[in-house]
């Protein structure tokens, strides 16, 4: 018998015939979802921070699973609610927030969320912020802490007006403390200029000379976390030779992922030891117990 007159073979042919949706394209003809707790968090999540990738959504919403993520994620972008971007066929799909989902949450909460018009010009940057962001709230869970407020710099930006903006600006509280601790955020993407970034580093150092809070932020810790290692290595000692009295902490982001950005992956410059963000919250940075206590946080 000719596989033309096989059953098994005019299903496949069947099927075959039936084109694919394609990866960006919505199908509105398919049944709209009702909106659930966990899409009303994705879509919050899209609109805090404007971007994110298939594989960063899965961790936050689907204990990392990929393909509950996609499926869910298809739903929405037919639902009309986010959009796809397709970078290259290779990538992860890029999410964003879109009108239809910015008034689904304003319906909830009246927050006037904004809606990117196109990708963001530094999305590679972005993304790995917004990694940082990620494993600061999952792994702060772990360990009884949370993320109390945050900032991005696109938030910051618009009253700066040439000022020094930080790419994050965020508080870190731990049940049993007391106080909240206060961090800056610069993120590396791939700019390998030490001298850059050693400039950028001179203006945080400025506003503590002055005595000037940092968008009301009197008393700061700054992170600074690298892709490269070799140049997280060299920005760290780069400012060991610097006396700038700012309290700074190196970390690459292969190493955010890995242990968590609250795990112990801290590094002063001026010192090997590593910390964790909690246990930095707790130094007393030379305004308390003895020198040794304070020794190589000082320095930095």
């Amino acid at each position: 018998m000719g596989c033309s007159l096989s059953p098994v073979c005019a299903l496949v042919n069947a099927t075959l015939a039936v084109p694919r949706t394609p990866r960006r394209a919505r199908n509105p003809e398919r049944r709209a979802p009702r909106i659930t707790e966990r899409d009303g968090f994705i879509l919050e999540a899209l609109a805090k921070m404007r971007f994110l990738e298939t594989l960063q959504l899965a961790r936050l919403a689907f204990d990392g699973s990929r393909w509950a993520a996609r499926k869910r994620l298809r739903k929405l972008l037919d639902a009309g609610v986010v959009r796809v971007w397709v970078r290259d066929l290779a990538r992860d799909n890029v999410y964003s927030l879109t009108r239809g989902g910015a008034a689904r949450l304003a319906s909830d909460s009246e927050i006037a969320w904004p809606v990117p018009r196109g990708l963001d010009g530094n999305l590679d940057h972005l993304l790995a912020i917004n990694e940082v962001r990620i494993s600061l709230a999952l792994s702060l869970e772990e360990v009884g802490g949370e993320i109390r407020w945050w900032r991005s710099d696109w938030e910051l930006r618009a009253p700066a007006r040439g000022h020094i903006v930080p790419d994050a600006l965020f508080a870190l509280g731990w049940v049993g403390m007391g106080h909240l601790e206060t961090f800056a955020l610069e993120v590396d993407n791939a700019t390998r200029s030490p001298r850059r970034f050693l400039g950028k580093l001179l203006k945080y150092g400025a506003l503590r000379v002055r005595g000037r809070a940092l968008y009301g932020a009197q008393d700061f810790l700054l992170l600074v976390v690298g892709r490269d290692e070799r140049w997280v290595e060299r920005y760290r000692q780069a400012l060991a030779r610097l006396r700038l009295g700012l309290f700074v902490f190196f970390a690459t982001l292969p190493g955010v992922g890995r242990e968590g950005a609250a795990g112990s992956i801290w590094r002063p410059a001026g010192g090997e030891e590593t910390y964790s963000l909690q246990s930095l919250a707790s130094l007393p940075y030379g305004k308390e117990g003895t020198a040794e206590e304070s020794k190589g946080i000082s320095e930095c």
